[in-house]
């Protein structure tokens, strides 16, 4: 009897296991109500759920605290415009002394040190004074596509002066580029100054005429151009290689498909792929898959190069896709549009980043858990963490800022190694509760056996 209740406690043990997880270990001390953690590529490595939905936060009494996900672009711009601001080259010209408007023409002389002189050339009419004056703007050769220009004028203070601008490349052919009103005044010590000129759309026409319309007059003393440069920020990305699997190729249709495994349920969104011979140009189109069941479904078409010339390589650049958690990505290629040669490309994925941040309530030590899905996901808005948060749209980055880090490493008992293989977690879990419950039943079974047999042996011995 002893031994059978030894036997059903066993059992019972065995049937009440906790489902695998991986655990982080949170280096925060609780003194602060918050805290944010950017989240390293092995958290996305042992989660089996897409969306992190798999990964909750506890404090050391194992109860769970609230946290919020916040993309990478809300910490780290994709974007940053630089602003450059360059004076312009100003002709004033008095329009009705043009005995014909279009004879109007600018010459321009090599000197010495690479210098150039400009020379505006015009048919005079001398009999008229005190009249009205345009300006011609030469905004130089080859310049950044220009938008907006500030200005600085005497004259036609406490009245509205409306301007019409307009742009050519050869001092005949002009075009309406905008419209625009000048305004200073002042009242009670308070100034009021509009200066700025915004055309219609960017141009990169290397002459333009600001013209006052009615019969205004300005003194135009200086123009200013101001440049918007819009550049992308190289984003740290997480990169993961993807292990190939099979090639497909079809000599009828002279198509090739290269099929690679993901180890993991990343949110991609770019692909490096590496051509591995030389001088290559090629397309490629991009497919994905969750399960070797589902059908392919396209992503995008991307053009490829890989080219060695005078000792420098030039390789294509990352390829953009919609974040995509897939267990099968394919590269296909087609032998009547580029193709590829003998080898095999190779293909990495790339995603941005996660930073949680974190209620830490309760006391420490706080711990990340990840690859066990929860019964409650205790997952919340950023504004439910930061008063005002969305409120203040301008200063999102700068609450985020204010926030204390708080750094993780994983556990040694709970998960493997840097220096081991990376764990498909697309494959199920090993389901240790089934094996140790078969194998309970099984010893349940050589236990009855052999209380059976003790007792048929006890009774013949009698």
């Amino acid at each position: 009897m002893k031994a059978a209740q030894t036997l059903a406690l066993f059992v019972l043990g065995i049937a009440t296991l906790p489902a695998l997880a991986t655990t982080f270990r949170l280096d925060a001390d609780g003194q602060e109500a918050l805290y944010k953690t950017p989240l390293p590529k092995a958290v996305y490595q042992h989660s089996r759920s897409e969306h992190l939905n798999d990964l909750t936060i506890l404090n050391a009494g194992g109860e769970q605290v609230p946290y919020a996900l916040l993309p990478y672009e809300e910490l780290h711009p994709l974007h940053t415009t630089k602003h450059d601001t360059k004076p312009l080259t100003v002709y004033p010209i008095h329009e009705s002394q043009l005995k014909d408007p279009g004879e109007l023409s600018v010459k321009f002389e090599q000197m010495k040190e690479n210098s150039v002189n400009t020379t505006v050339n015009l048919n005079i009419n001398t009999e008229i004074k005190d009249a009205k004056s345009i300006y011609l703007i030469d905004a130089g050769d080859k310049h950044p596509a220009l938008q907006t220009l500030s200005v600085e004028w005497k004259g036609s203070e406490d009245s509205l002066t409306p301007l019409d601008i307009l742009a050519s490349d050869d001092l005949k052919n002009w075009s309406q580029a905008g419209h625009a009103v000048l305004l200073k005044t002042s009242a009670n010590g308070q100034i009021l100054l509009q200066n700025r000129i915004s055309l219609d759309h960017p141009t990169e026409a290397r002459y333009l005429q600001i013209r006052p319309a009615e019969d205004n007059l300005l003194v135009l003393t200086k123009i200013n151009a101001e440049y918007s440069d819009i550049e992308q920020v190289a984003p740290n990305l997480l990169w993961q290689e993807l292990q190939f699997l099979t090639r497909e190729q079809n000599n009828k249709t002279g198509e090739i498909n290269l099929d690679f495994e993901s180890p993991g349920r990343y949110p991609v969104s770019r692909l490096h792929i590496t051509l591995p011979e030389t001088n290559t140009i090629t397309n490629v189109r991009i497919l994905a898959r969750k399960s070797g069941n589902d059908p392919w479904q396209y992503l995008s078409t991307a053009s490829l190069y890989h080219m060695v010339k005078q000792g420098k390589t030039y390789a294509s650049p990352d390829v953009i896709v919609y974040p995509t958690a897939a267990r099968y990505w394919r590269l296909q290629f087609d032998q009547t549009n580029g193709g590829l040669g003998h080898q095999n490309a190779g293909l990495s994925a790339g995603w941005l980043p996660h930073t949680v941040i974190w209620n830490a309530r309760g006391t420490a030590p706080f711990a990340l858990q990840i690859g066990k899905n929860p019964d409650i996901i205790n997952r919340v808005a950023v504004s439910s963490l930061i008063h005002d948060y969305d409120t203040e749209p301008e200063l999102k980055a700068k609450k985020i800022q204010q926030v204390r880090n708080a750094s993780l490493a994983i556990e040694a008992s709970t998960a493997a190694q840097s220096g081991n293989p990376v764990e498909n977690t697309w494959q199920s879990p090993p389901d240790y509760k089934r094996w140790l419950l078969w194998g309970g039943l099984f010893l349940g079974v050589l236990l009855l056996a052999g209380m059976a047999y003790s007792l048929v042996t006890a009774k013949q011995q009698k």
